[in-house]
């Protein structure tokens, strides 16, 4: 597909890291562009910032060049209602980017918790909500998921994460076939980078 004025984009973990760097990438195409995060202050800067880069294409329109979307991925129902509202503020959705992501700070073999806020949030933010985007995108033209190297090469030192991002990889390369429907889904495996903001 090639991105070109009109076309729009949601990013899941748009607000920071690699996230913020595709939806303004993709504003420097002219694309429109909902960014859906937790973080409002954040998202609300990266829609600033793409509607910066792509003032020039999108002057005269009836609709914002950008939305933000406060929107915990966790929640399939919240997410549901984020691709409904990109669909009817932009008409339709070209582009799914699944960006949303979690890391464990804890070692998951020292956790004593049930896993709530470290790493069964990892698996839901990770992979379940990976599986839900795709799910509700339904037939953009292009579906990708960011998983990461981890997902190829063992972390033993973060071996959720890992396996999260594993599950990424074999669930999209599991969607090739959706090809012949006109809908194309990839993956993104970025090596180790600082992505803080």
């Amino acid at each position: 597909m090639e991105l070109k004025p009109g076309l729009s984009a949601l990013v899941t973990g748009g607000a920071s890291g690699i996230g913020k760097a595709l939806c303004i990438a993709l504003a420097r195409k002219g694309l429109f562009v909902t960014v859906i995060d937790l973080s409002e202050e954040n998202g609300r800067e990266v829609v600033s910032l793409v509607q910066k880069e792509n003032k020039h294409v999108h002057q005269y329109a009836r609709v914002p060049s950008a939305i933000f979307i406060k929107c915990d991925v966790t929640n399939g129902e919240d997410l549901a209602a984020a691709f409904r509202k990109h669909v009817d503020t932009f008409g339709g959705l070209d582009i799914c980017i699944n960006c949303a992501g979690f890391v464990n700070k804890s070692l998951v073999y020292d956790d004593k918790s049930d896993g709530t806020s470290t790493w069964r949030r990892a698996v839901n933010v990770n992979l379940v909500a990976v599986i839900d985007g795709t799910r509700i995108a339904k037939k953009p033209g292009v579906i990708i998921n960011i998983s990461s190297v981890a997902g190829i090469y063992p972390m033993s030192y973060e071996p959720v994460y890992s396996g999260t991002k594993g599950g990424v990889v074999m669930f999209t390369r599991s969607l090739a076939p959706l090809k012949r429907y006109g809908i194309r889904v990839n993956v993104l495996c970025p090596e180790v980078l600082h992505s803080g903001h």
